[in-house]
């Protein structure tokens, strides 16, 4: 029921929908001067969400900053490479199709082949909402294969179809296998709830955040002033991370 609500509540006040939504409600009113309030709050919800710069300064001071591999100083048994980054269910299904979160396992495996993690667990089911769907975990493991990982230092967690499972299923792995300091691999945006979900499982983790979003800020008419779809993108996925943090507070996920 949580899996189903919070994609429910996530459409309903993602920003291009609150732009239909008051955009709609001004042609559905009939007081003219309320009618030209949601007017003109439609075109300032669509400046904002579209405003370049805003959305720049935003997600980079949300996001963690970035690791440099020579910066890191120890080595970890186990690192945990959460999914939600293929589309599994579009054909062709000869080969693993990436969405831009791809960074989660190329990075994964480069830890891996620099010594830094000794083995990699993959942790993911599906997260389609209306059918089983394909398990991305199964692909990011033939994947990691292909790049030089062995099999016998992957472990595959299959079940888990949201953040909170990801901890939860992968600790139950963990705690089978030889104990041992854990990386916590995923996007930068979504870090602050993933290490939350396994801290709140009593496991201690370091991360190692990556496909960042944020980027530099050039002060030039492109970054200040144009619309941008991308602009609109950052705001939905902190929209969806932030609705996401709100309601794994109040579940006691983190």
């Amino acid at each position: 029921m949580f899996f189903v609500l919070s994609k429910i509540v996530y459409w309903l006040v993602m920003p291009i929908s609150l732009i239909v939504w008051v955009g709609l409600a001004s042609t559905l009113v009939k007081s003219v001067k309320l009618k030209k309030i949601l007017r003109r709050t439609t075109i300032g919800f669509f400046l904002f969400f579209t405003n370049p710069m805003i959305s720049t300064l935003i997600i980079n001071a949300w996001e963690p900053a970035y690791e440099r591999y020579d910066e890191i100083e120890d080595t970890y048994q186990y690192g945990i490479v959460l999914s939600g980054i293929t589309n599994p269910n579009r054909p062709p299904f000869d080969r693993i199709q990436f969405n831009k979160g791809a960074d989660r396992i190329v990075h994964a495996i480069d830890l891996y082949k620099r010594g830094i993690v000794k083995k990699l667990i993959i942790t993911g089911g599906s997260g389609v909402l209306t059918f089983d769907g394909k398990k991305e975990s199964h692909q990011l493991m033939n994947f990691a294969i292909q790049s030089g990982v062995p099999s016998d230092d992957i472990i595959l967690e299959d079940q888990a179809r949201n953040t909170h499972e990801n901890a939860l299923y992968s600790s139950r792995l963990i705690s089978s296998h030889d104990p041992g300091r854990i990386l916590v691999i995923t996007s930068a945006f979504h870090m602050y709830r993933a290490q939350g979900c396994f801290e709140k499982l009593v496991l201690e983790v370091d991360t190692f955040p990556t496909d960042h979003y944020g980027r530099e800020l050039f002060f030039t008419p492109d970054d200040i002033l144009i619309p941008s779809l991308y602009a609109l993108n950052i705001w939905t996925i902190l929209t969806k991370e932030w609705l996401g943090i709100l309601a794994y507070k109040m579940n006691g996920y983190i």
